[in-house]
């Protein structure tokens, strides 16, 4: 019985405007969550798979002296498989020609992710044992070619193949010289490694991710200071930092699009259980309980979620796919697969959302009297138990913690939401008090809209906070999007380089500058050593720093350091002054937030045999993926300058330049140099992808949100159906009466529009710091727009929806009213 009752008030509902607005915002928020779910976590899992095809494996444990057996056993026997590698940087001879490359001798299996794509197809994964693979610039550097031989050490090798890419290129400068690879048992007779040799050792570690999770926290507390571990989920290159950051803004649009679509489905369900009372008097009157009752709303609300979300999820997908295929040249192929949990959460999670609303707006009318059918005084829909806020608000923490980075942060954007919408509320009454006040004198309506703004004060008060809060998030996805997109398009300024030149040596340093300057190419030359920090302030480093400290990145290596008597101008000056004085140093601004270094602090360097003492007078912001050269430590002149360097710069090539690297090297043989065009065009395309896309979500966004102010600002038209058809008995025109909505709109639109600037300037700037990851700005527009674009928005849907509405007879509406 129930359930045929159901099926007949679901199809008389189809002529209710809320119904029809709460089954469009089920739609459009589970199409986005739907398409910001799904790519959210396609782009996260190819963080991950692209992560481990460049490391060539899940997890790298690197180090600058040999590494124990034992450690490798330990990872075999917990299921892991690992894969050795010893890299190291020597001089490879053919005939008369020597080349200065970067041989890796390496284990079978090897790589453990990723392939090596080779110019001819092999029928071994390796280099059999006597031969090398090499790399084309190999061939063109030393004029050989496949079949014939190159000498390393003491050994001589057969040419086997050409290989165009292969995963783990290794760390440092050594990485960037023309690669060889051979097996690990013919490093020996090469003779070349021995006691203090400089060398890099890896091992390659591959397996599940709880394994290797397992695996890097065993790991981490037993490292060296000469071991570093690496993963897959970190240490990204440019493209994985824009894909990091486009998964935190889907994630982020994800929760505006939960955010708004839960306002939307509150205010639909609130309006709609406002119509039902006379109904479910009436049915209460035939005898119906009020279990049946919840019954009977429960299989209404059902039918309604799945008539709208299944369509919504499907749309979502087929945005997803659309999405993903425009990205498939940049990401990882075959796509990871999706999980069958995140492809229905969109659908779940506007069901538990639907169900926690509805039980809060529809349960109350369990207490509906009969009386309502003769006199309809009560809005049980307003009057729901504080217990159920309580659940809503918790339900709220938790769906919020799906999307941001952790559940402190999702606490206190929770908290902060039912703050700024309890204060909005009461500012936005206050404030259209206060100007309806001071516009008294200005307008005959005034007075009458005076005495409207105290009546409705409680409903001000409530759709003040709300319509405040929904200005708020469209205009913080609005933004964030900007800004994100200013970020990405920053990384790559239109005169990024995109040539490397290193192991520049001095003698050839002023003959290297000339002949770029004649090429009419704009190039700086550092001059570039390496060394280690060894005291902070006088006191060993492993006593200066705490344990989270000591693990940072300078400390734990050798750093590349360099001097000048100009201030790099692709660097930005963020404290104290660039000073010449003698030992004076200039600092990059987050090792020296990381490490607690100040201004005036001195630290300590070994560069070889010899110690060199700097003070601190600057700290510097570096863009490290501006590709060029940049350094954590920049001396004054006269400190290290005597010691023995190579230079290193970088310039950009254009069109019909293309032959000027290939020039540069037939002058000065013993540079290398590094072309990074391709990777330059892979980051641009990505970065137009990712912000089309951005575009995408932050339009779907806006719509809903649209769509629930119009329908926030039709529901309140319908409310006020009475209080217009009470002024058209007692005389008032029509044109008086939309007078005075349209004051009241604009009043509110205005109104909300200064709340609403400050909750976005406040979210912003919480969502930069600790989601983003961007430095926070304030939004000086916002000041000038939001106010007068709210102020538009709500006057232009105010009087359209009140010309849509038709407004019925006023001796039947009042009659109706009993």
């Amino acid at each position: 019985m129930i359930a045929k009752m159901a099926i007949r008030q679901s199809k008389s509902q189809w002529q209710r405007p809320d119904w029809k607005a709460l089954l469009l915002s089920i739609f459009l928020m589970t199409s986005l969550l739907t398409l910001l779910n799904l790519t959210a976590e396609r782009l996260q899992k190819s963080l991950v798979v692209s992560g481990a095809a460049m490391l060539g494996a899940d997890l790298v444990l690197s180090s600058s002296r040999p590494l124990e057996e034992q450690i490798e056993a330990s990872l075999i026997t917990s299921g892991l498989s690992t894969s050795r590698v010893t890299q190291f940087a020597t001089m490879v001879n053919a005939g008369e020609s020597m080349l200065l490359s970067s041989v890796r001798a390496v284990s079978s299996p090897y790589p453990l992710r990723g392939e090596i794509t080779t110019q001819t197809s092999s029928p071994t994964p390796l280099p059999s044992p006597g031969r090398v693979w090499v790399e084309p610039a190999v061939l063109e550097r030393l004029n050989i070619a496949v079949g014939d031989t190159l000498s390393i050490g003491y050994q001589d090798f057969l040419i086997d193949n050409v290989f165009l890419s292969s995963p783990d290129r290794g760390s440092g400068f050594r990485s960037f010289n023309p690669q060889i690879i051979m097996r690990e048992t013919d490093l020996a007779s090469t003779q070349v490694i021995s006691p203090g040799s400089r060398a890099q050792y890896r091992l390659l570690i591959s397996g599940t991710p709880q394994a290797i999770a397992t695996a890097e926290q065993t790991l981490k507390p037993t490292l060296a200071d000469w071991q570093r571990l690496y993963s897959a989920h970190g240490d990204q290159p440019t493209t994985q930092n824009s894909l990091r950051n486009a998964s935190s803004y889907l994630k982020l649009s994800a929760l505006m699009a939960v955010l708004i679509g839960s306002f939307s489905i509150y205010l639909s369900l609130r309006r709609f259980a406002q119509a039902q009372q006379a109904r479910t008097a009436l049915l209460m009157s035939l005898g119906l309980s009020r279990y049946q009752l919840f019954q009977l709303f429960s299989l209404i609300l059902g039918a309604g979620w799945l008539m709208a979300a299944i369509p919504g999820s499907l749309l979502g997908w087929i945005a997803h796919e659309f999405l993903m295929s425009s990205l498939s040249d940049l990401l990882p192929q075959p796509l990871p697969s999706i999980s069958v949990l995140t492809a229905i959460s969109s659908l779940l999670l506007c069901g538990l959302l639907i169900a926690a609303i509805g039980i809060a707006t529809l349960l109350p009318l369990g207490g509906t009297t009969v009386l309502s059918l003769i006199k309809s005084s009560e809005d049980h829909a307003s009057t729901a138990n504080p217990m159920l806020k309580w659940v809503l608000a918790a339900l709220i923490v938790i769906v919020t913690s799906f999307f941001v980075p952790s559940p402190q942060l999702a606490l206190v954007l929770t908290l902060g939401l039912l703050l700024f919408g309890g204060l909005a509320g009461l500012a936005v009454q206050q404030l259209i008090k206060l100007f309806s006040q001071q516009l008294v004198r200005y307008a005959t309506p005034i007075p009458l809209l005076a005495l409207r703004i105290k009546q409705q004060r409680h409903w001000h008060r409530v759709q003040g906070g709300v319509l405040s809060l929904l200005l708020a998030l469209m205009t913080v996805i609005l933004f964030a999007r900007q800004d994100l997109l200013s970020d990405w398009q920053g990384q790559l300024p239109e005169d990024t380089p995109n040539q490397f030149v290193i192991n520049i040596q001095p003698w050839e340093s002023a003959n290297v500058s000339q002949w770029l300057r004649d090429a009419d190419v704009k190039a700086q030359l550092y001059p570039m050593i390496r060394g280690r920090i060894e005291a902070y302030n006088g006191t060993p480093i492993d006593k200066a720093f705490n344990t989270e400290q000591r693990q940072h990145n300078t400390l734990n290596r050798e750093l590349n350091l360099t001097w000048s008597d100009q201030f790099p101008a692709h660097n930005q000056l963020i404290e104290g002054e660039w000073r010449l004085d003698a030992n004076a140093i200039s600092v990059e601004a987050s090792m020296a937030q990381e490490l607690g270094l100040q201004l005036g602090d001195q630290l300590d360097f070994r560069v070889g045999s010899e110690l060199f003492k700097g003070t601190i007078t600057s700290l510097r912001k570096v863009e490290w993926a501006s590709f060029r050269p940049n350094f954590y430590v920049i001396f004054s002149p006269g400190v290290i300058d005597q010691l023995p360097a190579t230079y290193i710069t970088s310039y950009r090539t254009g069109e019909g330049q293309s032959h000027l690297s290939g020039e540069l090297l037939k002058a000065f043989p013993t540079l290398t140099l590094i072309d990074i065009e391709q990777l330059l065009k892979q980051v641009q395309n990505l970065i137009n992808t990712l912000s089309d896309s951005a575009s995408l979500i932050m339009l779907l966004t806006l719509l809903s949100g649209l769509v629930l102010l119009i329908t926030t600002l039709q529901q309140d038209l319908a409310k006020r159906q009475y209080e217009v058809a009470l002024l058209r008995t007692l005389g008032a025109s029509a044109q008086q009466t939309r007078q005075l909505d349209t004051f009241e709109y604009l009043l509110m639109g205005l109104s909300c529009g200064i709340i609403a600037t400050l909750i976005t300037e406040a979210t912003l700037l919480l969502i930069y710091q600790q989601w983003l990851k961007l430095p926070p700005q304030p939004h000086v527009i916002i000041w000038f727009m939001l106010p007068m674009i709210a102020t538009c928005l709500f006057g232009a849907m105010g009087f359209l929806s009140r010309k849509a509405l038709s407004l019925p007879d006023s001796y039947h509406l009042l009659r109706s009213k009993g």
